[in-house]
């Protein structure tokens, strides 16, 4: 055998080697990888973050696309039992930290996230979610795919005492009857999410209230409690007033419609003239299906001649009359307020 042949061999021995070892670097590289990846991108801990992260982003299309989140509600997003999966009506979600990952049963996890949830007004609570996932398969033979096995959804029931819509962070939700005074309705809410509700109209308001959803397949409820603005008696009392005036202004014993009068046994000698000396004065409570304002006493003045039936003199009669006012009042759905009368 010739030195080259030797020379050859060796090299060839040498390349092999090297191949190998590069070859043996790279499969060991590509596994590394692989584990990164399935316990970063594609664990059952990374596929509740990604989700999380949807819902603190208020991307509600992606929250939804993610496998296991199902709403019992066939509502588009934003109508209906689904009007507050929204992300007007979402509040903010943060500080997301997983708690922990418990393997308690082959490709099922139980993960506990914690976090901080935020609303419009400032609102601040911290909790903790606990979310089940299993295993649904794998893509690309190495990377398992997961979904939840309970959905992340939370059913709502949103009471309205004297109105039949609320807000909801920056969003306004109609209930179904618009000319409703008390108005109860369930909605389908995302888990986790902290909504601030209240409702603000031209002659209406109500404190907010928050209302979190922490547990998938849970109950939670509020009650937003709807009351006059001091706009709305503001208003009421300007139009009462001026009622009474219009009253004031006719000259007759008993004003038509109007809640004062005088009798007078004789006959009259002079038009009746009439002045308000005291207006009532009126306060707004929420009735069984509308608003009332209850017994206000006013007085009225009458000056009026009258001529005797018996001898034919006259004399003044100067009297004053009191009244009462109280009546039912009804908001239109176009802003409108409607007065009836009330025994």
């Amino acid at each position: 055998m010739s030195t080259a042949d030797g020379d050859e061999r060796t090299a060839l021995h040498r390349s092999i080697v090297i191949w190998s070892g590069l070859l043996l670097l790279t499969v060991a590289a590509l596994f590394s990888a692989i584990g990164i990846l399935n316990r970063e991108v594609y664990s059952a801990s990374a596929f509740v973050s990604i989700y999380l992260d949807a819902v603190s982003q208020h991307d509600v299309d992606a929250a939804l696309a993610t496998p296991g989140v199902v709403l019992s509600t066939d509502d588009e997003p934003g109508t209906g039992s689904a009007a507050l999966v929204t992300p007007d009506a979402l509040g903010g979600l943060g500080d997301i930290e997983q708690l922990s990952d418990t393997e308690i049963a082959p490709g099922r996890h139980r993960i506990v996230y914690g976090y901080t949830l935020t609303g419009l007004d400032q609102h601040r609570t911290h909790a903790q979610s606990e979310f089940d996932v299993v295993q649904s398969g794998t893509s690309w033979l190495f990377f398992p795919e997961w979904r939840f096995v309970r959905s992340p959804v939370a059913s709502a029931t949103v009471t309205v005492s004297h109105a039949s819509s609320f807000t909801v962070g920056r969003a306004t939700v109609e209930t179904a009857d618009p000319a409703a005074f008390h108005a109860s309705q369930e909605y389908e809410v995302l888990v986790p999410s902290l909504y601030v509700l209240s409702h603000e109209s031209e002659y209406l308001g109500a404190n907010p209230v928050t209302m979190a959803a922490t547990a998938p397949r849970s109950s939670i409820s509020a009650i937003v409690d709807v009351q006059p603005t001091t706009t709305f008696l503001a208003e009421v009392q300007t139009t009462v007033d001026g009622f009474l005036d219009d009253c004031a202004e006719q000259t007759a014993l008993y004003p038509p419609g109007c809640p004062f009068g005088q009798d007078v046994n004789d006959r009259i000698a002079s038009e009746p003239a009439w002045s308000i000396e005291s207006y009532p004065t009126l306060t707004i409570l929420a009735g069984q299906d509308s608003w009332i304002v209850p017994n206000a006493a006013g007085a009225a003045h009458i000056t009026v001649d009258i001529r005797s039936l018996f001898d034919g003199t006259v004399s003044s009669l100067d009297a004053t009359v009191p009244f009462d006012v109280t009546f039912s009042l009804t908001i239109n759905p176009d802003g409108s307020v409607q007065f009836a009368p009330r025994a």
